[in-house]
């Protein structure tokens, strides 16, 4: 059986501006490109006049072959072949290792699943990491390496009809060609619960394509904290106009060692990628809580497209002080609105006397319904874990390999310890 030649095609190409009728829709008979008219190359949507930023089709198709290959089908979280996550078990191996079928393509294929011995492996693991001693030997690579699928598996694999999720970034330092190079990370979490359901980073253990590499740049603009001021909402949206193009994030060195094998990408590979694969997972998603980063508003609502179209799915941007996020039962009130930054989103200040939050409106929504709902609290809660967990203090020690593999696991430790702590 032919293996990848039918993969579907993920086009970045398209419009992502959430009130036109082309949104989502790939080789629409109002696109133009390449064009040049912002100074890079672009996509210019007729029926709307957004520019854009023009991907390489052909090295995004092979980048998504690749990434959905690991990410889905080596997990066993959907089919490597057509990337869909309708699959049903179709039997064993010889090896006793369960395979599956994908019900849309009938695609056979065996995840990366391990035995007993394994597991068992991953659990030591899993408690090393928990106590920040876990090192990157290459012994110990090796049992990582089997044991990540495990862990990607595992996160939040009880509820797949999540409806609100939380997605924020920051950045991880590694062990590069030198010390403390910069490994951008996106995490995403269930607004509701606060576990973890997916982590991704911008290294890959394969080539990726030339225009799909990270240039990084010792210089970067500063990062602003996330605020309920409207004047560092403005200068977060300025930051963006000064880039050399809307989706080329900055945000300093990060050089593989001269014997890596693989890739650091853009972080706007890495956003598109976070959300292709999230949207494949969780599908039913009705509202997307984003940091304030025009980037993971372009890959969400690329994603889902077509739940935007249906008015569905609603995104919003989310700024707020993240010591006192999740602190207050009192009642919010509507004490400012605006409308700022290049796309003149609509801006909400919500103040209930102890918590101030700015929330965005991103989709056409008339009114924000339920502001307290509207939160980072859950991602940031796992930012300030890991943060204050022992192998922060260790992980600049490691490749960018390493350091993405551990991220996972914690995050599955984080999550084990939120049941724990919740008596479930």
């Amino acid at each position: 059986m032919k293996h990848m030649e039918s993969a579907p095609k993920i086009d970045l190409n398209v419009c992502k501006s959430w009130s036109c009728p082309n949104l989502g829709i790939p080789d629409a008979s109002d696109y133009v490109f390449p064009v040049y008219r912002l100074g890079y190359t672009a996509l210019e949507c007729q029926k709307c006049g957004s520019l854009p930023p023009l991907f390489n089709t052909k090295e995004c198709d092979e980048w998504f072959s690749q990434f959905m290959q690991r990410k889905l089908g080596n997990t066993g979280q959907g089919c490597p072949r057509c990337f869909t996550a309708h699959i049903i078990r179709y039997g064993y191996t010889k090896a006793r290792t369960p395979r599956f079928q994908c019900c849309t393509c009938r695609y056979v294929f065996t995840p990366h699943y391990d035995n007993a011995v394994g597991r068992n492996k991953n659990i030591t693991l899993l408690s090393q990491l928990e106590q920040g001693v876990h090192s990157g030997e290459t012994t110990n690579q090796r049992v990582l390496a089997q044991a990540v699928n495990g862990f990607e598996r595992d996160l939040h694999v009880s509820l797949p009809a999540l409806t609100r999720v939380s997605t924020t970034t920051m950045v991880i330092p590694f062990q590069g060609h030198s010390t403390r190079q910069k490994l951008y990370v996106v995490i995403s979490a269930d607004a509701d619960s606060g576990k973890i359901i997916q982590i991704t980073t911008n290294y890959c253990d394969w080539k990726a394509g030339d225009s799909l590499l990270y240039q990084g740049s010792k210089s970067f603009p500063s990062s602003i904290l996330p605020s309920s001021d409207t004047d560092l909402i403005r200068e977060q949206e300025m930051q963006f106009l000064k880039r050399s193009q809307f989706d080329e994030i900055q945000y300093g060195s990060a050089e593989l060692k001269r014997n890596d094998r693989g890739s650091m990408v853009r972080p706007v590979i890495t956003i598109h990628s976070h959300f292709q694969r999230l949207k494949r997972r969780f599908p039913g998603v009705t509202d997307h809580y984003l940091a304030h980063e025009c980037v993971l508003r372009g890959g969400a609502i690329t994603a889902w497209s077509t739940e935007v179209r249906l008015g569905k799915t609603d995104l919003w941007f989310v700024s707020e002080n993240i010591e006192n996020a999740n602190l207050s039962d009192k009642a919010f009130c509507l004490t400012g609105s605006w409308k700022m930054g290049w796309w003149k989103n609509v801006w909400q200040r919500w103040d209930n006397g102890e918590i101030c939050k700015m929330i965005g409106l991103l989709t056409g929504q008339q009114s924000t319904a339920e502001p307290a709902l509207i939160s980072l609290a859950s991602c940031t809660a796992f930012a300030v874990w890991l943060k204050s967990h022992p192998w922060s203090l260790r992980c600049h020690n490691f490749g960018a390999r390493v350091v993405s593999q551990h991220l996972v696991g914690l995050g599955c430790i984080y999550n084990q310890q939120m049941e724990e702590n919740s008596g479930s």
